[in-house]
């Protein structure tokens, strides 16, 4: 069996991996390739179907979807950004893709006061690294982790380019795995 004390080597390792990888592919990639994962996943039934879909504002290299959420605004939905608050996030409701401030770790942060509570919702979650078993792992600081352990009417869908996908995300006792992961090439 492995020791905690393992598992943690090993995220420390592939998160470094991982994000260097990531932080190395240039601005058109990111663009070409975030746009297809927008395309993927406005394709998706549980897309089209969500009233609440819950995004994040992309930091650094990760996948961009905030042309996705200005399309579901369009569309209607009801469309949420997380805010962190101590060592918990929650999921906050926005009209516009214009009202975000500087928040916890540079993330924008929706400035909104109305709370997503206690109805089912579509979460895109990013990561540094994924695999074909939804396994997620993500900066180290478990806020979506703690989220989904109190939230289980969430549909998680991960969200991440083809080449942050890895044979096994190595897990511990507290990870939440993913429903679905898309990427820019296919849904798994």
């Amino acid at each position: 069996m492995i020791s905690q004390n393992q598992i943690a080597e090993r995220k420390r390792k592939l998160r470094a991996d991982m994000k260097r990888k990531r932080d190395g592919l240039n601005q058109e990639e990111r663009k070409r390739w975030s746009d297809g994962i927008c395309r993927n996943l406005q394709g998706q039934p549980a897309f089209r179907k969500a009233e609440t879909v819950c995004f994040y504002y992309p930091l650094g290299s990760e996948a961009n979807l905030l042309p996705l959420a200005q399309t579901a605004l369009a569309f209607g939905k009801q469309v949420a950004f997380p805010r962190v608050d101590g060592s918990e996030m929650e999921f906050y409701h926005v009209f516009s893709l214009e009202r975000f401030a500087q928040g916890a770790f540079h993330v924008m942060e929706p400035v909104g006061n109305e709370a997503v509570r206690g109805q089912e919702m579509l979460v895109f979650v990013p990561g540094l690294a994924f695999d074909e078993n939804g396994s997620r792992m993500g900066y180290g600081k478990g806020y979506y982790d703690r989220y989904f352990e109190k939230s289980s009417h969430c549909l998680k869908i991960g969200v991440c380019y083809e080449m942050q996908l890895v044979s096994q995300v190595p897990c511990g006792k507290y990870d939440i795995c993913m429903d679905a992961v898309v990427t820019e090439q296919r849904l798994l």
